[in-house]
């Protein structure tokens, strides 16, 4: 199952339980942002059956009017309403004539008695807002991507929409996509509240989580090279020490070194792998890392005075 089709079955399955005005908006919402919504077109199209199931029966249950669904072979579902009489029946329940030249949201359509003090903060807003996801809203997999779209056919319904998420704190933001209008959000707290505010608790969950696993496998991945850049650069300077410890040697030049320079380089020599705290740990008396790292870096700076034959450059 997609993810949009799991946001999609938990607002459903919430749905049973509204108020008849929510059931209202739910179904002003799944009819606005359909395929079409006009006086000769009201239809969906989904590919989601149990969508095109609540499509046909809030319609009906608002207007009295039943679709008619159909299946394609490709298993798209359609939704329509053959009679010109059954189409302005529906209009006119949300307060249409379906000759709008401009399609904007009609807040009548969303005011209930929560609602009568505070008329763009009511219930009934939400259940508008769930009836539009579920015809025309879309959600990436968030294992992949942050990313829910509502796709609109016209720009001012689509701008108002927009407004009506803003206006919940859910950054949304408009475009155009090959002639159509995209409603989108990829601020991924911004779709945690848009799934919970939908009643998608399960699918706003699952974002979290997906979240939370992304962070520690990033912290850890982080870490991790961190921790490996560090091994190489030790390893490196290592390196560097050997070499030096080895001309010296060659050239001549350990018998006229000090007693502490001796100790070190005999003491690295033979611990290749050792870090500084551990070879600080090995002198006698202790040195600290810092002191260690001094004297061995004087080793290089000695090694590096002496050319091929052994003479001071």
């Amino acid at each position: 199952m997609s993810f949009s089709s799991q946001i999609k079955d938990e607002i459903l399955k919430n749905a049973e339980d509204l108020p008849s005005c929510c059931k209202h908006a739910m179904a002003y919402g799944m009819l606005l942002f359909g395929r079409s919504f006009n006086l000769s077109d009201i239809s969906l199209l989904t590919d989601n059956g149990a969508v095109a199931e609540k499509y046909t029966e809030l319609a009906e249950k608002v207007s009295g009017v039943k679709g008619k669904m159909s299946i394609s072979k490709a298993g798209k579902y359609t939704v329509d309403y053959e009679k010109s009489e059954d189409r302005q029946k529906i209009l006119s329940t949300f307060s249409s004539s379906g000759k709008e030249v401009v399609q904007r949201i009609d807040r009548g359509n969303l005011l209930n008695e929560s609602a009568a003090e505070n008329w763009d903060m009511g219930c009934c807003d939400i259940s508008f807002i769930k009836g539009a996801f579920l015809s025309c809203g879309t959600a990436s997999d968030p294992n992949k991507s942050y990313h829910i779209e509502f796709v609109v056919s016209y720009k001012m319904l689509s701008l108002d929409l927009m407004k009506m998420l803003n206006d919940y704190g859910i950054k949304a933001k408009h475009m155009v996509r090959r002639y159509v209008n995209v409603i989108y959000i990829k601020d991924s707290e911004s779709i945690e509240d848009l799934l919970a505010l939908m009643g998608a608790h399960n699918s706003a969950l699952e974002i979290m989580n997906i979240k939370i696993y992304k962070d520690i496998r990033n912290l850890t991945n982080r870490r991790i090279n961190f921790e490996n850049a560090n091994l190489s650069k030790t390893a490196s300077a290592a390196f560097d020490q050997m070499q030096a410890i080895e001309t010296i040697k060659e050239k001549g030049i350990y018998p006229t070194l000090s007693d502490e320079l001796k100790h070190i380089a005999n003491i690295r020599y033979e611990n290749p792998d050792a870090s500084l705290k551990d070879i600080g740990e090995m002198c006698s008396p202790p040195l600290s890392r810092s002191a260690v790292n001094h004297r061995l870096k004087k080793l290089i700076a000695l090694a590096k005075t002496y050319g091929d034959n052994g003479k001071e450059v």
